[in-house]
């Protein structure tokens, strides 16, 4: 059969003429957006000022009883003027006209003043979104002036291809534009503007530029009809943004190392923060971050009602205006040569999940509406954080996981020492062992009244039965907590199950089909065969060796306590954190001795378990070699357990609150595990301490237990 084509040929795609109002309608999420791109061409074109100018009458509406202004559509204009280069006619043909042009990328076009903030060439099709028809002003200097004239709606023809469509321009002297520059008339607007949009545009020009490194060569004016004249003016940043209560900013370079200056309102002071790249790093040590280096400024604000009305007297305004300030500017932007990259820092735009932290952590965390902040990249410095195709976004890789990793430790810098500033009752800097349960008590109300009023029999009958009613209502908390720390090792514990479980089901199948293979040979080997069935015996005893490990976190009563070897505790408990310990090489040595103490097994196992998985997670920050100890110890009348590592160690200046509930230097940590630490020991009359010299050179904690030996 001949394989020669019937025919063949070459044909050229030939896209519709819609394709370009899909382009803009698509790809350029909404009118603010669209605006925004358009003062960035303004930018591009090295102006010192761009106008965003509504022409129009102002039309009131009623939501409800509300009254709101509205700019409406029909009978409206949007121009938007800048005294830039200019476009001669070469420019407009071959460069404006053309979709997706790579003319700002040739090194020949390069910006020597400005580097361009668009680089995909698909910028000016914003005016396609926002209006039907656009007509150009343009003249560049000593130049003549040139008018294009285009009619979107000519682009929704279905049945016409691209090719079809023609635009008019022509060149005349100079009339609209005295020397140089663009204006962009936008007439048949697609939507009206109510004042909340307006203050969104606002709101969102003034966010345009970063603070980092301010353009003072660049100014934006919003021009609004009459009745929005509080809308109207030079976009400035209000005075709200230079009175925080916090502040942290500086530079993570290219390795992760961190340069940061830290500010408090209420000590006054700038300080620099000395902080290794061990206690400052992602959570592999073992690469470098491929973020590259970056600037970052965060400003923090305490949003408790005291706060905001002393600072809305130190600025002279009100409580509304500081908070809607606030509101409006809240969040975290990304600026990338100076412009920002949409839509970081949009309003209620949480996109490091800062709420769900705080929900987490109430006490500690900061949520996005506390916070003002911006980062700053480059171009070539950050080649790998990449903009999306509609610029609204950089795409998701490991450079931009690296980042907001680095943003929250960050935070967390501040979160810390914004905590450590609160007013504290107890300053006993190593001791965690104070039960949240020790001011339930009217033993003293008892003493005094016996005192002052021993006459008073009715009164101290009603006391001590209210007591015995407190201290009855505290055993059923404390059994219904006991349950709940329970819970909080299930997690791990699951894992292990099905990790370790898996295993020994596995090497069970196998020894079984050992088994099964050499029944059916004709010899059968009587010894391989017992081999193997006492292999599955051992394999039976190992599985069953975890479940006894395990059961006493099951969700049963607290048990009573009994006589129990608390070596065996510690050595079972390292054993259920194995391939944690396995997979970050951690060497552990643990005692050899062999203690009792009278506990209830499950809340020893708890305390364990909480200090190893602290280890765990800070051992895998340092490069070192990675070891935890245990010790025990016994007197005559205590036994004590001293439990190190060689990580990073307590964070200086934290000391006063690592055993707080809630307090976490883990950058999302909860801040329980300590906590829940200090409160079993305490329920056994014990102390947890932190030892300042320990057998190693990190974190080390000693537990003793008093009197039930």
């Amino acid at each position: 059969m001949s394989k020669t084509p019937i025919q063949n040929g070459e044909s050229s795609l030939r896209p519709k003429a819609r394709l370009i109002k899909t382009i803009g309608e698509d790809l350029i999420s909404n009118n603010v957006v669209a605006i925004i791109e358009l003062v960035k061409n303004s930018y591009d074109a090295n102006s010192p000022i761009v106008v965003v100018e509504f022409k129009g009458v102002i039309d009131k509406v009623f939501e409800g009883k509300k009254e709101k202004r509205v700019i409406k559509k029909e009978f409206s204009k949007l121009i938007i003027l800048d005294e830039g280069d200019g476009m001669d006619l070469n420019i407009i043909e071959n460069v404006w006209m053309e979709p997706a042009t790579n003319f700002k990328k040739k090194s020949e076009n390069e910006n020597k003043q400005r580097r361009f903030t668009g680089e995909k060439g698909i910028g000016r099709f914003a005016s396609a979104k926002l209006a039907s028809k656009l007509d150009i002003y343009t003249r560049k200097k000593d130049d003549n002036e040139i008018i294009v004239n285009f009619n979107w709606d000519d682009f929704s023809d279905e049945e016409k291809y691209l090719e079809d469509i023609k635009t008019k321009w022509f060149v005349r002297e100079p009339k609209a534009i005295s020397t140089n520059g663009t204006i962009l008339e936008l007439s048949e607007l697609s939507n009206s503007w109510d004042e909340n949009q307006i203050r969104e545009l606002r709101v969102s020009l003034s966010r345009l530029l970063s603070p980092i490194s301010p353009i003072e060569d660049f100014l934006i004016e919003l021009r609004l009809p009459d009745g929005l004249e509080d809308l109207s003016g030079l976009i400035e940043r209000p005075e709200t943004l230079n009175r925080p209560d916090y502040f942290i900013k500086g530079s993570i370079s290219d390795k992760g190392m961190p340069e940061i200056v830290y500010f408090s309102k209420k000590n006054n002071e700038t300080i620099p923060l000395s902080l290794s790249i061990e206690e400052f790093n992602l959570r592999n040590p073992n690469r470098l971050p491929v973020t590259g280096p970056f600037q970052f400024e965060f400003k923090v604000w305490n949003r408790d009602s005291d706060s905001i009305k002393s600072l809305a007297n130190d600025i002279d305004s009100t409580v509304k205006n500081v908070k809607g300030d606030l509101d409006d500017l809240a969040g975290i932007s990304i600026y990338r040569d100076n412009f920002r990259v949409i839509p970081y820092g949009n309003k209620n735009n949480d996109w490091l999940n800062l709420n769900i932290r705080r929900v987490n952590n109430p006490t500690m965390r900061l949520s996005n509406n506390q916070i003002v902040g911006y980062v700053s990249i480059g171009l070539d410095t950050n080649p790998e954080l990449k903009d999306q195709s509609n610029r609204e976004g950089i795409v998701d890789s490991q450079s931009f996981v690296d980042l907001k990793e680095f943003i929250v430790l960050i935070l967390n810098e501040v979160e810390i020492r914004r905590y450590s500033e609160r007013p504290r009752e107890n300053d006993d800097v190593n001791k965690g062992t104070e039960s949240l349960f020790d001011r339930f008590s009217l033993k003293e109300v008892l003493v005094y009244l016996n005192e002052k009023l021993p006459e008073n029999k009715e009164v101290l009958d009603l006391i001590q039965q209210k007591e015995i009613e407190i201290n009855e209502g505290v055993k059923k908390v404390q059994e219904i907590i006991s349950r709940y720390r329970r819970l909080t090792t299930l997690g791990q514990l699951i894992d292990v199950i099905l990790h370790d479980g898996g295993n020994y089901l596995g090497k069970i199948d196998i020894q079984a089909n050992l088994i099964k293979r050499q029944l059916k040979n004709s010899t059968i080997n009587f010894d391989a065969i017992e081999s193997n069935a006492d292999k599955i015996i051992k394999i039976r005893e190992d599985f069953a060796q975890l479940f006894k490990r395990i059961e006493p976190f099951g969700g049963r009563k607290r048990g009573r306590p009994k006589l129990i070897i608390v070596e065996d505790i510690i050595y079972n408990q390292f054993s259920l954190a194995h391939r944690d310990l396995k997979k970050l090489n951690i060497n552990y040595k643990l005692p050899s001795t062999k203690n009792s103490v009278t506990i209830d097994e499950a809340e020893l196992g708890i305390i364990l378990m909480n200090l190893i998985q602290n280890s765990i997670y800070w051992l895998e920050s340092v490069n070192h070699e990675r070891n935890i100890f245990v010790d025990v110890e016994r007197n005559l009348d205590s036994l004590s357990i001293i439990f190190s590592d060689n990580g990073p160690g307590i964070k200086e200046g934290t000391e006063l609150s690592v055993f707080d509930p809630y307090f976490s230097t883990k950058p999302d940590g909860i801040g329980l595990g300590l906590t829940i630490v200090g409160e079993l020991v305490s329920e056994y009359n014990g102390d947890f301490y932190l030892l300042n010299n320990g057998p190693l050179e990190g974190a080390n904690f000693k537990i003793t237990f008093k009197h039930r030996i």
